[in-house]
């Protein structure tokens, strides 16, 4: 073996840069010769060529005939492609198949059963490639037997490259099995949202006028929400995923519970320093308190204290978990599973799409309001993909919402702003 790589290596290729004369070293190393004798070395080795490639060109090319040739890359790298049609303009197209680099070996199908390529292999980059070249030695009873050897290491090749082919199929199978029920289970998502939405829509038109921002949230909202809610049930329960993938876990309630009281007393107070400045820099502020409840209204009068208030307030705590339920484990968790991508891609193009179903739900109301209802929304997305718990940004929305609408007077805010 060294007497062959000395050989390789030395005066055999005047021609060849030394850099590529040390690389054909690797050729005697190849576990395709490891079980030549010298003597067959010796005989093989005036069938050994080496030829340069320019860049886009082909070497072996698909339905060519090989009699007896193996390629061996010893510098740069070769692509494998096989001609198919387009999908979208049905033209003739090439797929790449796979990238040969040093070492590695090519054309030995069609050297074995003796049909055409059904590959295409180019040079991807200036390469350099050692042919050993045997079809004209089948008729000499010493490189015969050569050949029979090689034929023989190149069928346990194979074998071992199609045992691997199996195993790479197989997985590949299960991610495409996996591909096809995200895109199963979001394709009913958007389906039922689409056709939610356009029920919502169409029905605007017929929605009456209501005296105040309050009386619109409290008239309509339960009823839009059941029906978000209601809809999206038995497409979770029938998708065949753990309930975990939708966030419906409390496995890390207590890390993530703590992470989104953190966060909800932050915008919180964010929120309570916006107000604070528009109250003392803005005139149509200037008669608003800080603390200032919901808009319920009894015979012209605010009910802060009366039963109907409490009922609004309770009703806002049920209704509250199916708003997160609808937009975080309908929408956001699978829209994250399905979509392609970097990490922080996945997680606000999944964020941005489920608040804009938030928001538009809330269009009723007002424009103003649903983009008042979006912003937070930002934040209870982050939190439940942050967590994956839909607790967590239940919790939040609740903190939040609850205090903005019944302690803090957001709706008088959006009226203020939106005039």
């Amino acid at each position: 073996m060294v007497e062959l790589a000395n050989t390789l290596a030395a005066p055999a290729l005047p021609r060849l840069h030394a850099r590529v004369r040390n690389n054909s070293i690797e050729i005697p190393r190849n576990p395709l010769f490891s079980s030549l004798t010298r003597q067959q070395i010796r005989i093989i080795l005036p069938h050994i060529k080496y030829k340069r490639f320019k860049t886009g060109r082909e070497i072996l090319s698909e339905g060519q005939r090989n009699p007896g040739k193996i390629f061996i890359v010893i510098e740069g790298q070769v692509a494998a492609t096989k001609l198919g049609l387009s999908p979208i303009e049905g033209l003739p197209t090439s797929y790449e198949i796979g990238l040969m680099r040093r070492g590695d070996i090519f054309g030995e199908l069609s050297f074995v059963d003796g049909k055409p390529s059904a590959l295409t292999f180019t040079a991807t980059v200036e390469a350099t490639v050692a042919v050993l070249d045997l079809s004209g030695s089948a008729r000499r009873r010493t490189t015969r037997r050569l050949r029979e050897i090689v034929t023989s290491k190149l069928r346990h090749r194979i074998a071992r490259h199609a045992d691997d082919s199996v195993t790479l199929r197989v997985n590949t199978l299960q991610l495409e099995n996996e591909f096809s029920a995200y895109r199963n289970g979001v394709g009913h998502i958007v389906v039922t949202t689409l056709c939610l939405l356009s029920f919502y829509t169409l029905t605007l038109s017929f929605l009456p006028a209501f005296k105040s921002v309050a009386h619109a949230n409290f008239a309509l909202s339960p009823l839009i929400i059941l029906l978000f809610s209601l809809s999206f049930i038995p497409i979770i329960a029938t998708s065949g995923f753990p309930l975990s993938f939708f966030g419906l876990q409390l496995r890390n309630w207590r890390p993530a519970l703590a992470y989104s009281l953190r966060m909800s007393l932050l915008f919180i107070l964010f929120f309570l320093a916006v107000k604070w400045v528009l109250i003392h820099t803005t005139q149509s502020f200037a008669d608003v308190s800080l603390i200032d409840g919901a808009d319920v209204q009894m015979e012209g009068h605010l009910g802060t204290n009366s039963a109907w208030y409490w009922v609004a307030l309770a009703v806002y705590l049920l209704l509250t978990p199916m708003q997160e339920f609808v937009a975080r484990s309908g929408i956001q968790a699978p829209l994250y599973a399905f979509l392609h991508g970097s990490e922080l891609k996945r997680r606000w193009a999944s964020i941005l799409a489920s608040n804009l179903v938030f928001a538009a739900a809330h269009a009723h109301i007002s424009l103003a309001f649903a983009l008042a209802a979006f912003l937070p929304g930002i934040l209870w997305g982050w939190i439940f993909a942050r967590t994956n718990s839909l607790m967590a940004a239940t919790v939040s929305h609740i903190l939040i919402g609850g205090s903005g609408m019944f302690l803090f007077g957001v709706e008088t805010m959006v009226e203020r702003l939106s005039a």
